[in-house]
């Protein structure tokens, strides 16, 4: 016989032997666990049962979540070098080795998992790795959510606005804050603040304790939406996860169907008072348009993204960084509504006027539409 072929004869021989001897028995003998230099066997039964189905269910819903598909775990070192800084956030390796002691020699790299947020063969509960407050690049804001801390690990500008925005800057499309900021949207820091301009901030800011999964966590109307899918919204079946928003301590017990309520004026100043998310939509189209006609921000296909300019002064780099910013938050507008709508009508001001406060955009309301 092949000496290539023995061990897997091997191998074969002793698991016919090891199931016609097998009783099929769990047993307290099966897994033995260290605990503090003492050794007590255990079974799996002691943590775990055949009916656990709360724990298939988040399964399930994390299986279908952005985290859990992986479409960018490929942003590691092994497709190409300048991706080593992404994997802490694209990758389970990575995340345990930033944030765990966990090494790992970069050979591979698997998808965000239940294990790269819980550690329970280790801690023995369904705990966080991550609990304490996380620090955000601004050196100065601590992000601290209670479990949602977690989020705001990777959910951040990953980048300080001080160091970023000055004069002479040279632009590039990946200049601004990293995909994902909502940690800092939701504080409302980290942008660029116009000197002399008053930026208030909405009651998430202060009313959501638990941060994101206040909202993002709560209600699960079906498989696709809310708790470990983190969805807010199920375009398939046109549900929304309105339930954190519904408590009587929020919005009112059943007064929200959607996100894009009513707002409390015309921001974009088209003529019509509409939904945040679509007057915020028209102050982000309007910042569009005016950073492309000064040549800061290119089109491609829809697709809107920084030049490669050089600016000369920090009020014209800020406007472009505060664009960047508000796209990257994705909720257009709902993390921290005031913040959003001052970032945007200041910096709209500035690059029409050369003044943030400027005179009154409702004299121009062509630009909303523009």
């Amino acid at each position: 016989m092949s000496a290539r072929l023995l061990p897997a004869f091997l191998i074969a021989i002793f698991m016919i032997v090891s199931f016609m001897a097998c009783e099929r028995k769990i047993t307290v003998e099966e897994v033995a666990v260290d605990d503090g230099g003492t050794t007590e066997p255990i079974s799996c039964f002691q943590c775990h049962s055949d009916q656990e189905y709360d724990l298939t269910y988040a399964r399930n819903q994390w299986a279908v979540s952005l985290h859990g598909i992986g479409e960018t775990v490929e942003r590691n070192r092994l497709n190409a070098g300048y991706y080593s800084a992404c994997e802490k956030c694209h990758s389970h390796e990575g995340f345990l080795a930033e944030y765990t002691s966990f090494t790992h020699d970069g050979t591979q790299f698997s998808n965000i998992q239940c294990f790269t947020c819980h550690a329970p063969h280790t801690n023995g509960d369904f705990s966080l790795r991550v609990e304490t407050a996380v620090t955000l690049m601004d050196g100065i804001t601590e992000y601290d959510r209670n479990e949602s801390n977690i989020c705001a690990a990777c959910h951040q500008s990953r980048v300080d606005v001080a160091t970023t925005v000055v004069d002479n800057t040279e632009l590039s499309i990946h200049f601004g804050p990293h995909h994902s900021n909502q940690a800092d949207m939701l504080l409302g820091v980290n942008a660029y603040e116009y000197d002399g301009y008053t930026y208030q901030n909405s009651v998430h800011t202060t009313g959501v304790q638990d941060g994101c999964l206040d909202c993002h966590f709560e209600g699960s109307t079906d498989e696709y939406v809310g708790g470990h899918t983190f969805a807010m919204h199920n375009e398939e079946s046109e549900t929304y996860n309105v339930a954190g928003c519904n408590q009587s301590t929020c919005h009112g017990e059943g007064t929200l169907e959607d996100f894009n309520v009513t707002a409390k004026d015309d921001y974009d100043w088209d003529g019509e008072t509409e939904g945040i998310q679509d007057e915020v939509k028209g102050l982000i189209d309007s910042l569009a348009i005016l950073l492309v006609d000064a040549g800061l921000l290119s089109e491609d296909e829809g697709e809107f993204h920084p030049t490669s300019a050089t600016v000369s002064t920090a009020d014209s780099v800020g406007a472009v960084f505060n664009w960047v910013y508000v796209h990257e938050d994705q909720s257009e507008g709902i993390h921290n509504t005031n913040y959003t709508i001052a970032l945007l009508q200041s910096s709209i001001n500035f690059m029409d006027t050369g003044d943030p406060g400027g005179v009154s955009r409702r004299e121009l309301p062509f630009l909303a539409s523009h």
